[in-house]
């Protein structure tokens, strides 16, 4: 068993049919906890049906990527979602607002205040730029909420994400055909 959870994250753009392909076998992975979503990609109703059964079946948690607080982000797809990825802690009142109580909300910072003021506003986890790992070293020896380690693309990444005690390693997904090999190098990776 690793010591953190893979959290893969789609393109912001990307072909509905392609996705449906190719998550069944990643999101199968024991590792595999919880999926971003970009919240301006639009699902028809049979699509998200099948795009939830899929989640569900393999206990995978929705975060929605809200890359601009000003795109309105779609009811059916709030509705289902266990979360939203916030860009910044100035968009997590907001967001707040949007979305209730009941749901889970990341948010990225890129340094020690943006992190402390996203945990005072509520942030549910905090993500981190890869290459800061002093940053999240320090977070997970003195805070409590989660890290995500961002942007996960070399071996040499994911060991010094694991080194930095991360809870998540957040991994972008290409969609082309690529991305099994890439997790299971990343995997292999962590357990060395």
């Amino acid at each position: 068993m690793i010591p953190c959870d893979l959290y893969p994250v789609l393109p912001a753009t990307f072909e509905t049919a392609a996705m449906l392909d190719a998550l069944p076998g990643l999101l199968a992975r024991p590792e595999v906890t919880a999926l971003r979503f970009p919240a301006t990609h639009s699902l028809d109703k049979k699509q998200l049906s099948k795009f939830v059964s899929l989640l569900h079946e393999n206990d995978v948690a929705l975060m929605l990527d809200v890359a601009d607080v000003t795109v309105s982000i779609s009811p059916d797809l709030l509705k289902v979602a266990d979360g939203i990825h916030a860009p910044s802690p100035d968009s997590l009142p907001a967001l707040r607002k949007i979305a209730g109580e009941n749901i889970q909300i990341g948010c990225f910072c890129q340094s020690r205040d943006e992190a402390m003021q996203a945990g005072e506003s509520g942030a549910d986890y905090i993500a981190f730029p890869s290459e800061h790992a002093d940053m999240i070293k320090w977070w997970t020896s003195v805070m409590e909420l989660p890290a995500v380690a961002e942007n996960i693309v070399s071996a040499e990444a994911a060991r010094t994400a694991r080194d930095s005690a991360t809870d998540f390693l957040a991994i972008p997904l290409k969609l082309d055909g690529s991305d099994q090999d890439s997790v299971t190098k990343l995997l292999g990776a962590l357990s060395t």
